[in-house]
C-alpha cells in the first residue's frame, strides 16, 4: 500500500474521530440519526483501514519480509486485534442511543476509545509506514494481498449494533423487504 494512501487514511480516520468526539462533547442528542451515522462512518472507515493493513501490510511483512519487520508487524497486528476487541465491546455496551442520564458516561467511554485509536494510528505512522517500501507492489504501486475480511465482517456486525432499536433502521429494513411495484 503506498505511503500516501496510508497517510491519507490516517488523516481521514483522525478527522472522523475529531468529529465524533466533538459530537459527544456536546449535549445529549434527542435523536440517534446524527450520532448513529457519525458512528457508522467512523466504524466503516476504521475497520476497512484495519482490514487493508492486516491483509496488505502486516501479513506480507510477517510472511515475506521477516526479520525485525516481521516482529514489528506481528506486534501491530496484535495491537490492532486487541483494539478491535475493545471497539466491539464498547459498541456492544453502547448500542443504539444512550439515555440522557448515561450521556456523560458514554462520552467518557468514547474519549477513552478514541485515545486508543489515535495511539494505534500514531503507532502505524511511526513503526509501519517506514516499512512499506519493503513490500512487493504491483505495476500500480499497490501492495499485493487482499484485505482481511474478518474486520470487514466486524464492521457490518457493529453497524447492526449501532443502529439497534433505531426506527430509522426498522423503516429501511421494512422498505427493503417490501415487494417492488411493477
Amino acid at each position: 500500500m503506498p505511503v500516501e494512501r496510508v497517510l491519507k487514511q490516517h488523516g481521514h480516520i483522525l478527522a472522523n474521530a475529531d468529529a465524533l468526539e466533538a459530537m459527544v462533547s456536546g449535549p445529549w442528542p434527542a435523536r440517534i440519526d446524527g450520532l448513529g451515522f457519525r458512528r457508522w462512518m467512523f466504524t466503516r472507515d476504521l475497520m476497512l483501514h484495519f482490514a487493508r493493513m492486516e491483509g496488505q501490510v502486516y501479513g506480507p511483512l510477517m510472511d515475506d519480509i521477516g526479520g525485525d519487520a516481521a516482529g514489528i508487524a506481528s506486534r501491530a497486528s496484535a495491537e490492532t486485534a486487541a483494539l478491535v476487541a475493545d471497539f466491539r465491546e464498547h459498541v456492544t455496551r453502547w448500542h443504539g442511543l444512550p439515555s440522557e442520564a448515561q450521556w456523560s458516561t458514554y462520552a467518557r467511554s468514547i474519549h477513552w476509545l478514541l485515545a486508543r485509536i489515535r495511539e494505534r494510528i500514531e503507532g502505524e505512522a511511526a513503526e509501519i509506514v517506514p516499512l512499506l517500501s519493503h513490500l512487493p507492489t504491483n505495476d500500480d504501486g499497490a501492495c499485493l494481498g487482499k484485505p482481511d475480511h474478518r474486520y470487514v465482517a466486524d464492521a457490518w456486525e457493529i453497524r447492526e449494533l449501532i443502529f439497534a432499536g433505531s426506527a430509522f433502521v426498522a423503516q429501511n429494513n421494512a422498505a427493503r423487504d417490501e415487494p417492488e411495484a411493477a
